[in-house]
């Protein structure tokens, strides 16, 4: 399944990992969309604790007991067990690193919704590989 494009912004875009990108894989928009959400919440592996990165693997990780939140450097809430960390676009694994810094520990299970690295180091599952 690809990507739906009514998702993807065009232009010129500096990503969080400060890379630039002619497209944006706008997954925070995604989620209005109760089909898309839907889809994302059913297949989330279910028997962990969850730890969502700020905004929109917060939104996901949301939807799941028990979770946390991975923002302005900390985290907020607590997380019991093994965890799965969600975020929604991966571009350079940067983003995972620092989480899993902050949460002190490797989660058992890494999910992001977009998968767009051209590295790939780090075991991440995903929805569509861009």
């Amino acid at each position: 399944m690809e990507f739906p494009e009514r998702y993807i912004k065009r232009g010129k875009f500096t990503l969080h990992s400060g890379e630039v990108s002619d497209r944006l894989y706008d997954v925070n928009a995604m989620l209005t969309d109760k089909f898309w959400l839907d889809y994302v919440l059913n297949n989330v592996p279910r028997g962990f604790s969850y730890a969502g990165i700020a905004t929109a693997g917060a939104i996901i990780a949301s939807h799941f007991v028990p979770y946390a939140i991975v923002k302005d450097k900390e985290l907020k809430g607590k997380l019991e067990g093994d965890y799965c960390l969600i975020d929604d676009v991966c571009t350079t694994e940067n983003s995972l690193r620092r989480a899993i810094e902050i949460i002190g520990r490797e989660p058992s299970y890494v999910f992001v919704v977009v998968d767009r690295r051209r590295e790939k180091k780090m075991k991440v599952n995903s929805f569509f590989e861009v």
